[in-house]
């Protein structure tokens, strides 16, 4: 049946040729009814048929006009044949030039009859030429109807052949077409082909699971990324419904709410946890979409389901990172800042506790350890507090080896919180006293640990949970300064003088370029109470404050490198005075103290020799004064150190000595040319046989070795006669030679120089 359809379909626009055709047979059967006209001697059945020939035509011509083509077609073939049957047997036959007709509509109703009306006539036209060549021999004519028919024969024969060039090229271009619209079809269909074998593999290969569904939500299509994630076969799976295999996680609710989506035309997207095969809980982003035909008719849906598992890890992951330590699994700074927010806000009248804990010299077991020991450490000591302390307890870690621990409603007042700080503060004491045995050490670790308290109010005291995070880190601090294992209880001076503090290194950090530094000067004298040169000191005169004592800046200064910038000051004027002439020529000398953190920069060498050269001081009027503290971190950097500042001509003291650890191995390793007493064993040495004892040892020591004394504190008249006596040539420094003098105060008084020529001669320096 689809073979005549095609037939039929194919053949129509041949059957259109069939008006050109009649058009032609119209004029072909007009020329050779004129022919027949214009002959000596007419032929009434010739010329019969020629005119029905014309008729014929006509009449094929109106049937096709009325759109009826198979009548037509019919006609037009079938009556030609039979004219030119007609037209044989009255040529002669057999033997007539016109029998070429019959080959001629047997092309002609190939192309537009088919095949079984062609054999039709291939087998009429087969019997009527035996016919002819049997029943009709040569039609015996008179001379002018034979020429009539041959030129009617010359006529017909040529016409039939132009006929069938006519059909046969007409039906070639028109196979050409279809050949050309089939190909591009061809063509067309193979790009569809790819485009969905494409698709196909884009589905079948996508990480993404993809169900397809009939409209009774019946599955019908799943790919690869759906049966490796769910674990189900792909037999199992088809022909179910979606919610026992693909939806299994949307509730009866979602399911309808759903459907009335999906039913309004429009996608549905939504969260759920199904399960795999093996009852495994998958988290998975669904996204519903109906398909439909070109008419908008749904036909199947499919389900885009996405895993969101990695998502789930990744936010969990970023939770951890946000509110948890790394290291201990303990909550971080971030979440302690959110808790005390929230506990201050609670409803219950009750004071909070905060106490902040640090493990002593932590830095130095990292350094002699490593960091492997060092975090197995801290893991062991969050451990160990989670264990020691209750259950309802909050413990985080906010630091190296620093943990915040937050006790909620401890009392209704702050008295009652701060006994309660010390009990749970003692308890821990006890438990860090136990040795820590860690994973990758074979020894065990005895710790200590400094803790500052707070006492946390409610809010609706004015509790804040940020001030007190401060206030017990101040507390930590200050409890760090009174040495290992301490405890302290936050206070508010301690906040003021923290604020102080800050505001001191702020003030100084730009008081210095602004010039707001004095330099002064103690005299130091020899046992005659002759000048033999000064100690230089520093002030700091503040805009506000006025004179700020060297006590309460300089401890802020030696926490950062303002500690430098202050020395390099204090040492540029103390050579400026030295290149005047007021000291360059007495050959006064000038002590400056030199910080442990300067004497250790880098820069100090080239700094001191630069300052040295612009200047223009004799180095060996000048003496720097360092402590013990500033060479027992590195004693042979501190030796080469010291070596190259004799070779310069600068002399070194030993600050301060008597006060350190090592004083004496300090005297054999390094090349100093002074030690200096420190003022506690001068205060008590004339009335203290111990003090005595201690100062005359040094003073014995000191000459024995070569080296110059220097006694600091010397305020009574008393003192300085006995030390004069155990040494004739100390060096006396104190109150009872004189006060500290501001520079220029200083010149013009002990020196008597006056004041605007030592101005003048610094300026030219």
């Amino acid at each position: 049946m689809q073979r005549h359809f095609v037939e039929a379909r194919y053949r129509l626009p041949m059957r259109r040729m069939v008006w050109l055709g009649c058009l032609w047979m119209l004029g072909l059967g007009a020329l050779m009814t004129l022919v027949w006209l214009l002959s000596p001697s007419i032929d009434p059945q010739g010329m019969a048929i020629t005119l029905a020939i014309m008729v014929l035509s006509l009449v094929c011509m109106g049937l096709a006009r009325a759109r009826q083509w198979d009548w037509a077609v019919r006609c037009f073939v079938w009556g030609n044949w039979l004219l030119s049957l007609l037209l044989v047997w009255r040529a002669g036959g057999f033997y007539s030039p016109a029998v070429i007709a019959f080959p001629a509509w047997l092309v002609i109703a190939v192309w537009v009859l088919g095949l079984r009306a062609s054999l039709l006539m291939f087998a009429a036209s087969i019997v009527a030429l035996g016919v002819f060549w049997w029943f009709f021999p040569m039609i015996d004519r008179a001379e002018a109807m034979q020429a009539t028919a041959a030129l009617m024969g010359l006529i017909y024969v040529p016409g039939m052949l132009v006929l069938v060039l006519m059909i046969s090229l007409q039906a070639r271009l028109i196979l050409g077409r279809r050949v050309q619209k089939g190909e591009e079809m061809l063509a067309t269909l193979q790009a569809s082909q790819n485009e969905l074998r494409k698709f196909y593999r884009a589905v079948e290969q996508n990480p993404e699971s993809i169900v397809i569904t009939d409209t009774e939500l019946k599955v019908v299509y799943v790919n690869d990324a759906f049966l490796a994630r769910s674990g189900y076969k792909r037999e199992q799976v088809l022909g179910q419904s979606t919610e026992l295999v693909s939806t299994i996680g949307m509730d009866l609710v979602s399911r309808q709410r759903a459907l009335a989506q999906l039913a309004s035309g429009t996608i549905w997207r939504g969260e759920m946890t199904n399960r795999a095969s093996n009852g495994e809980a998958l988290r998975e982003s669904v996204l519903v979409a109906p398909i439909r035909t070109p008419q908008g008719e749904v036909v199947n849906y499919v389900e885009l389901k996405r895993d969101l598992s990695e998502r789930v890890l990744a936010e969990r992951h970023i939770h951890d990172l946000v509110y948890l330590d790394s290291l201990t699994g303990l909550p971080n700074r971030h979440s302690l800042t959110l808790h005390l927010r929230e506990l201050i806000h609670t409803q219950q009248g009750d004071c909070h506790g905060l106490l902040l804990l640090d493990v002593d010299r932590f830095s130095v077991f990292n350094d002699v350890h490593g960091m492997q020991h060092s975090d197995e450490l801290v893991q062991a000591m969050g451990a160990r507090l989670v264990e020691v302390l209750p259950d309802d307890t909050w413990v985080a870690r906010i630091a190296a080896a620093e943990f915040a621990i937050v006790f909620g409603s401890l009392h209704p007042h702050a008295e009652g919180v701060e006994d309660q700080l010390r009990q749970y503060a003692h308890t821990l004491k006890k438990a860090l006293q136990k040795p820590f045995s860690l994973n990758s050490w074979v020894e065990t670790e005895l710790v200590s640990c400094c803790m500052g308290g707070v006492v946390l109010e409610p809010a609706s005291r004015g509790g804040n949970g940020n001030d007190a995070l401060r206030f017990a880190s101040v507390a930590l601090h200050e409890a760090k300064q009174k040495g290992p294992g301490s405890l302290v209880l936050f206070e508010p001076r301690m906040a003021q003088d923290v604020r102080r503090r800050v505001r001191i290194a702020k003030d100084l950090h730009n008081g210095i370029p602004q010039g707001e530094l004095r330099m002064y000067l103690q005299t130091q004298a020899d046992a005659r109470g002759r000048c033999v040169g000064a100690e230089v000191l520093v002030r700091w005169q503040h805009p506000k404050w006025g004179l700020v004592s060297p006590a309460e800046f300089i401890p802020v200064a030696e926490e950062s490198e303002l500690i430098v910038r202050l020395g390099d000051w204090v040492l540029r004027q103390a050579c400026l005075l030295l290149a005047t002439p007021a000291l360059a020529g007495r050959g006064l000398r000038l002590s400056v103290n030199v910080s442990a953190f300067q004497f250790g920069h880098e820069d100090f060498m080239s700094s001191l020799e630069q300052v040295l050269q612009e200047t223009g001081a004799n180095p060996h009027q000048l003496t720097l004064e360092i402590t013990e503290g500033a060479v027992v971190r590195d004693l042979d950097q501190a030796r080469t150190r010291i070596e190259a500042l004799t070779r310069m001509g600068i002399e070194i003291s030993l600050d301060d000595f008597g006060t350190g650890y090592s004083s004496m191995y300090s005297l054999q390793r390094l090349p100093i040319q002074e030690l200096k007493i420190d003022q506690s064993f001068v205060s008590g040495s004339h009335r203290s046989e111990k003090d005595a004892a201690l100062v005359e040892a040094m003073l014995l020591m000191a000459r024995r070795l070569q080296l110059r004394v220097v006694a600091e504190g010397v305020e009574l008249s008393e003192q300085a006669l006995q030390l004069t006596q155990w040494n004739p040539d100390i060096v006396l420094q104190g109150m009872l030679l004189g006060k500290p003098l501001p520079e220029q105060q200083w010149l013009a008084q002990v020196l008597g120089v006056d004041q605007g020529g030592i101005q003048h001669a610094a300026e030219k320096t």
